[in-house]
């Protein structure tokens, strides 16, 4: 399972552990009844506190995106992808509504704030397009070589 941690980020390091799980899970990448790695494997593997991830899977166990099983370890729950992309929308809400004190804080009017929030969804849609492009090159450039290999080897 692919994690990956900013330790030096105001967001908490079991914050960011369990978010990626639960996006994994919503996106699809982490399927019901699929087993995660066990706490010390993925604490081994992130370099952080054994506690640190037992926390994340009761939260998220207590979230019903994952299941315990005592003896076998920790699995994707049934229906894992609805609960977490509610979980999901619940988090952005909030972390919205605390954008929103934010800007209301600083004097912006709730326009401006909206005005805001458009620019920063066209930059991240233009990121994005800019990401797509740059792999669609980069597959492309790779496909001749890989085509070239398998004539040589045929």
């Amino acid at each position: 399972m692919l994690l990956r941690i900013e330790k030096g980020s105001s967001v908490p390091i079991s914050r960011q552990i369990a978010e990626q799980v639960a996006s994994l899970c919503a996106a699809g990448k982490l399927k019901p009844g699929d087993r995660l790695p066990s706490v010390r494997e993925l604490a081994r593997e992130l370099a952080v506190n054994q506690n640190t991830i037992l926390r994340v899977y009761e939260r998220l166990t207590g979230e019903g995106l994952l299941e315990r099983r005592h003896g076998q370890g920790t699995f994707v729950a049934p229906h894992s992808g609805r609960r977490a992309t509610a979980a999901h929308r619940r988090r952005l809400l909030e972390e919205l509504r605390q954008i929103g004190r934010q800007g209301l804080g600083l004097g912006l009017s709730p326009d401006e704030l909206h005005t805001l929030l458009g620019e920063a969804l066209d930059q991240l849609g233009a990121e994005s397009d800019a990401h797509a492009a740059s792999t669609q090159r980069a597959a492309s450039t790779q496909q001749p070589a890989s085509t070239h290999q398998q004539g040589a080897k045929a």
